[in-house]
């Protein structure tokens, strides 16, 4: 009479479309039974509008004397929805499992590499440092400590070993500048230099600097630091700029 479906019934009262069927043609047996038929029927009542108390006793009334089979319903769908829920489990578990087998193989070699690379770098600053004929201080962060300079080692000094007076050169640049060095007549460096960038170099009677902005190289001689004419230019150190040995008179 109001025009409303089952279907409609059906998603307003969660009952099964089947047990709503039963209830309109009055097929008590295909009902649950017992407390759920009258729920049913006070459930589809109010939606309806009607009386519930009123349906209830109707129901009551057709139904007086009749064994209530209750009829077990439909079994539920858990089981095939469990299914469906393991296996999007197992499958979510695969793809974690490869994904991460896949950024393993991916990130180790080159976690290995540069872990390597880093060793093989921190040990050749190390021999740089073990080489230098004096303490030096950190390199800076953008110098280069695989460059080993080519001049040689600084003799060790003695009491009778006149080589005691070889010339000792730190250089480090504050500024980007060009630099050729020349010891004892040979040319043992000429490039560049860059901000922070620090060489040692070893003499025996004379080193010789040329540099295009000379203002922009901090020198140290044998530990006593060596200031240069701001021009550009070709300087040359010799033994007569080492400092003075301990206990010396000035």
């Amino acid at each position: 009479m109001r025009g409303v479906s089952l279907e409609e019934i059906s998603l307003a009262t969660r009952i099964a479309p089947r047990f709503l069927a039963a209830l309109e043609k009055e097929e008590w047996e295909k009902l649950p039974g017992g407390v759920f038929n009258r729920g049913f029927i006070r459930s589809v009542a109010h939606y309806l509008g009607l009386d519930e108390d009123s349906m209830v006793a109707e129901y009551a009334l057709h139904t007086k004397g009749r064994p209530e089979p209750g009829v077990v319903a439909d079994p539920p769908d858990e089981p095939e929805t469990q299914w469906r829920q393991i296996v999007v489990l197992v499958v979510f578990a695969v793809v974690v499992i490869a994904a991460g087998w896949a950024a393993i193989q991916y990130l180790v070699p080159r976690v290995t590499e540069y872990m390597h690379k880093r060793s093989s770098a921190i040990s050749a600053a190390r021999v740089d440092a073990s080489a230098a004929p004096l303490p030096l201080n950190a390199l800076p962060p953008n110098s280069d400590p695989a460059i080993v300079s080519a001049a040689p080692p600084v003799p060790s000094a003695s009491a009778g070993n006149p080589a005691a007076a070889a010339l000792a050169l730190k250089l480090q640049a504050t500024r980007a500048t060009d630099i050729s060095i020349v010891a004892d007549g040979k040319t043992i460096f000429s490039g560049r230099l860059n901000p922070g960038d620090a060489k040692d170099f070893n003499a025996t009677a004379s080193i010789q600097i040329s540099s295009s902005e000379a203002s922009a190289v901090l020198l140290e001689l044998n530990g006593k630091m060596v200031m240069l004419p701001g021009q550009p230019g070709a300087f040359t150190l010799t033994q007569k700029d080492l400092p003075p040995p301990p206990g010396a008179s000035h």
